[in-house]
């Protein structure tokens, strides 16, 4: 535990050490209480998957009742019914995957962090969240308890820790992993049976592009070193975590007018971004997605943490199926639906009312509309098609589905389905293509820009130049011994003495200049 308050008090004063001749008089060292806080709330995501193993916590996780302390929150009713849904069983069980995308888990979701926000002081949220610690999906536990970090008063300023180092397996595939493990069981003794590792220091280190070979794809290949960026992917759920489609834009602390329009622009640059690598390594156009044959299938190699595959796409994979006609209908009815709406200049909203998109300013309504989120003023008509389009071309519809306690469903969500993988599916950016042409649809609609309202007759610009643009691949490191298993005397001390890092290739650029 002492490696890990040293680990903490690094990262909040690093910013301070890094330039001891400049002082900013805004800055100011962190008082004893949140660095308390810090420490305690990162105690709460190391070794996930295992019980909770720091002695206070072990107390608090013993002792807590939230029955007995329902007077300490705000929104009763969010604390009896998870009371009730703890006293059923009907929570989604530990070592299970968790989507988003699925309404009973999205429920209890929601309902946790009801409860973790509507704490009435800190103390209650902290002991709220380290007595549910060991008794909620380990998943859905790190999701809901990073959102309500970002919107409790209490808590801002708080460091939440990476996703690739709490959940290493969303971003690294099955044969790292799986030598993670052996590394785990045997320490150094057996390295130079593993040709894609090497030590470094008191490491193991494991390089990527040594266990990639099984997965290659003759179109995707070319572009994973953007699609399977941990970093990129990690943005991508941290927006996400940001603006939870699910919880109202007026009750997030920072603030969230334009989230439609945020919701619009964040995917047309990333749409954008795909767009140009695709280019650059001769792949051409993004294919048109349509409901019949999808060419391009995709196996990304991931496991989940308790074993079980990623649901994989093959080549020329056939939606023109039986088990899937329904879903094809829903995501043609609820596409027409936005269609009409860009086409007569309104939506309907719950009440019956008209509301005009025929103006700029509109891109926020129908953004809402699009991501069918809780601020869509008609979220029962104008439905989610997008995340229907993820279970079908994700290949994880099933027709007999398992469930705990016959309410939860267990499901295995392909990476489509999470926010931390789904920019690695080429499926992704095709669904967003065809997301994006509704966008279009309605910008066409729009009024066209005079030439006094472009033009900048005051400014000329008499030459323009670019310095040879150099981009090259380095190495980062992403520490997955979060992963592993500890044995007894590293529960004990709760400190890895097994620490095992993943080689990543990422593309980077040499410095240049633009001058105008």
């Amino acid at each position: 535990m002492a490696r890990l308050m040293l680990c903490v008090l690094a990262l909040l004063v690093a910013g301070g050490l890094s330039d001891p001749v400049r002082s900013n008089p805004s800055q100011k060292a962190a008082d004893p209480v949140f660095l308390q806080r810090q420490l305690d709330l990162m105690a709460l995501y190391f070794h996930i998957h295992e019980p909770i193993h720091v002695d206070s916590c072990m107390t608090i996780a013993r002792t807590w009742s939230l029955e007995k302390n329902i007077d300490h929150y705000s929104n009763v009713t969010a604390v009896t019914t998870y009371i009730e849904m703890l006293e059923h069983q009907w929570i989604l069980p530990r070592a299970v995957p968790f989507s988003l995308l699925e309404s009973e888990h999205r429920f209890e979701a929601v309902t946790l962090y009801n409860v973790l926000v509507s704490a009435k002081d800190y103390d209650t949220f902290y002991k709220t969240a380290v007595y549910l610690r060991n008794i909620v999906n380990e998943n859905l536990f790190v999701y809901v308890l990073s959102v309500a970090i970002l919107n409790r008063p209490d808590a801002q300023g708080i460091y939440i820790p990476r996703l690739p180092e709490v959940f290493p397996s969303y971003f690294n595939n099955g044969e790292i992993m799986t030598t993670a493990q052996r590394i785990n069981t045997h320490g150094f003794n057996m390295l130079e049976h593993y040709p894609s590792t090497y030590k470094w220091d008191d490491y193991v280190v494991i390089r990527w592009n040594a266990t990639i070979w099984p997965y290659h794809n003759s179109e995707s290949t070319p572009v994973a070193y953007f699609t399977n960026d941990f970093s990129l992917n990690t943005i991508y759920y941290n927006l996400q975590l940001a603006q939870p489609s699910w919880l109202h834009s007026e009750v997030l602390p920072l603030n969230k007018h334009r989230r439609g329009e945020w919701f619009w622009y964040l995917h047309k640059q990333l749409l954008a971004r795909y767009y140009m690598e695709r280019l650059s390594n001769g792949l051409g156009e993004i294919p048109e997605l349509g409901h019949e044959i999808v060419k391009q299938g995709y196996s990304s190699g991931l496991l989940y943490h308790n074993g079980v595959p990623f649901p994989v796409r093959p080549n020329y994979f056939n939606l023109d199926q039986p088990q899937f006609v329904n879903e094809i209908q829903e995501i043609l009815d609820y596409e027409r639906r936005i269609r009409d709406a860009i086409d007569q200049g309104y939506v309907v909203n719950h009440l019956g009312e008209h509301i005009d998109i025929c103006a700029p300013e509109a891109i926020e309504i129908l953004g809402n509309l699009i991501e069918a989120n809780v601020d869509s003023p008609n979220g029962k008509y104008y439905k989610d098609f997008i995340s229907i389009w993820k279970k079908l071309l994700g290949n994880s519809i099933v027709q007999e589905q398992q469930y705990h306690n016959n309410y939860v469903p267990l499901v295995v969500p392909s990476v489509l389905e999470h926010y931390q993988t789904a920019l690695r599916d080429p499926a992704f950016y095709m669904i967003w293509k065809r997301v994006l042409g509704l966008f279009q649809m309605w910008q066409e609609k729009l009024p066209l820009y005079k030439k006094e309202e472009l033009a900048m007759p005051q400014v000329a610009i008499q030459k323009v130049d670019v310095d040879k643009l150099m981009t090259y691949f380095e190495h980062t490191y992403l520490n997955v011994s979060s992963h592993l298993h500890m044995n007894e005397d590293e529960v004990k001390e709760v400190h890895d003495q097994v620490r095992v890092l993943v080689q990543h290739p990422v593309l980077n650029h040499k410095k240049y200049q633009v001058r105008v």
